[in-house]
């Protein structure tokens, strides 16, 4: 499965971010502390350059603990200034205010030293789609600031936001960037809800997850979902039973319709076993289809939904160890998406000249043929614009009254018609004057 997602209300926020960069003294970047390198965007980075940074790794109450530990080194060893926290929770916006004076502490002197006493710090708050960044606004100013919502794309324009202490914060769209060339990236993304469920295939997102739960947290999932449920055990309950957002259980996919690629899961002929993992699960939860077969879209979709709300367990999807060749790519990104957006004509060989000059053969500077150059050619071939000879061209002039095919008369058809018009109107004021 391909993961893309860059609708274009992103393009415009990006531009927005682009024109405020310069009205704010520090930025603080909200990524997902389950996905914390997969979920920075690159182009941050590059808008932000030179200004104070504070990275606040939300949502760690869903985030393996040991793993975001790790993280929050690996940021402060570079210079940043991190701290992990539930958005939700009114102690990290504490927190962020002591780092946000922190990271201000020159500018503060500053403007100390020059007089300025009183001028609040502005801040910008940046990430991705659905991290938390209005949650942590309203956290943050103790009151609803921001519309909230646990999807992508519910703040669309941009929102000052005064609080107390003086600081002023800047409420951004989540943006993301035009393509992920690992596709383990969008995977990451899609699973804590980062893209609209609308562009993504559930079963082969489903897959991709179990896969690496069974590698990076083994028995997981069966102590989760099969642990003490027997063949004859109803496992449901009444919440497990209800409709999932895997859409008419008559027409989901069942154990017969098995995917074939599916993000590297091979097989249309040999079941995976991951998806035999997923029937196991829809099984096991009473998630049937008609006839009694397991329903392995809705399976799929409770999957996704448990791993968004932590109901799995606090697990991350990435691993530190991979943080470092993560970011080394990440920050040849924009490098390289640049070098491909330069308009045409900006990229040339050094020293060479692109002023006017000759060329070989008499044409004009730029390697455009002169107007003069083509009548000339046209006067050697003995050819006019009708495509016929020169005189052949005359003729036809003289048959159409003196117009040609363009339906312009000829410049001596013009002379004569105004002569006639100026001297219409001179015998018209001659017979006033007799009158």
């Amino acid at each position: 499965m391909d993961v893309q997602w860059y609708p274009g209300h992103m393009t415009k926020a990006r531009r927005m971010m682009e024109e405020n960069i310069r009205l704010v003294d520090l930025v603080i970047e909200l990524v997902d502390a389950r996905i914390p390198m997969s979920s920075r965007n690159p182009d941050i980075d590059a808008l932000c350059s030179g200004k104070g940074r504070v990275v606040l790794l939300c949502k760690a109450d869903l985030a393996d603990p040991a793993r975001t530990e790790a993280y929050l080194d690996f940021f402060r060893e570079r210079g940043f200034l991190a701290v992990a926290a539930d958005a939700r929770e009114k102690k990290a916006g504490e927190v962020v205010r002591r780092y946000v004076q922190e990271a201000c502490r020159e500018k503060i002197a500053r403007d100390k030293a020059r007089g300025i006493v009183g001028r609040p710090l502005r801040a910008m708050v940046a990430g991705i789609p659905n991290v938390g960044k209005s949650t942590f606004i309203n956290s943050f100013a103790g009151r609803a600031s921001t519309k909230t919502g646990n999807k992508p794309g519910v703040t669309r324009g941009k929102q000052w936001i005064r609080l107390g202490g003086g600081v002023e914060l800047l409420d951004t769209p989540g943006i993301l960037w035009p393509k992920f060339d690992d596709q383990a990236i969008g995977m990451r993304l899609a699973l804590v809800g980062a893209i609209r469920d609308e562009v993504l295939d559930r079963q082969e997102l489903a897959l991709w997850l179990l896969r690496y739960l069974e590698a990076e947290y083994p028995g997981l999932v069966r102590d989760k979902y099969l642990m003490g449920r027997g063949q004859g055990d109803d496992a449901s309950g009444p919440e497990e039973s209800q409709d999932l957002p895997g859409g008419d259980s008559e027409d989901s996919p069942g154990a017969d319709d098995v995917p074939g690629d599916a993000g590297g899961i091979s097989g249309a002929y040999e079941m995976p076993a991951e998806y035999e993992l997923l029937l196991e699960i829809a099984a096991a939860r009473r998630l049937l289809r008609r006839g009694g077969e397991p329903d392995a879209e809705r399976a799929a979709a409770m999957l996704i939904d448990d791993c968004r709300n932590g109901r799995i367990g606090r697990v991350s999807l990435e691993r530190p160890q991979d943080a470092a060749a993560m970011l080394e790519a990440a920050q040849k990104a924009p490098a390289a998406e640049k070098e491909t957006r330069r308009p045409a004509g900006k990229s040339r060989a050094p020293g060479r000249k692109t002023g006017p000059g000759p060329k070989a053969g008499g044409g004009a500077a730029g390697g455009k043929a002169s107007p003069d150059r083509g009548r000339q050619g046209a006067e050697r071939s003995g050819r006019g614009p009708g495509g016929g000879s020169r005189k052949d061209a005359q003729d036809r002039r003289r048959e159409s009254g003196g117009r040609t095919g363009t339906g312009k008369g000829s410049p001596d058809q013009g002379r004569q018609n105004r002569a006639g018009r100026g001297r219409a109107a001179a015998d018209r004021n001659t017979g006033r004057r007799k009158k």
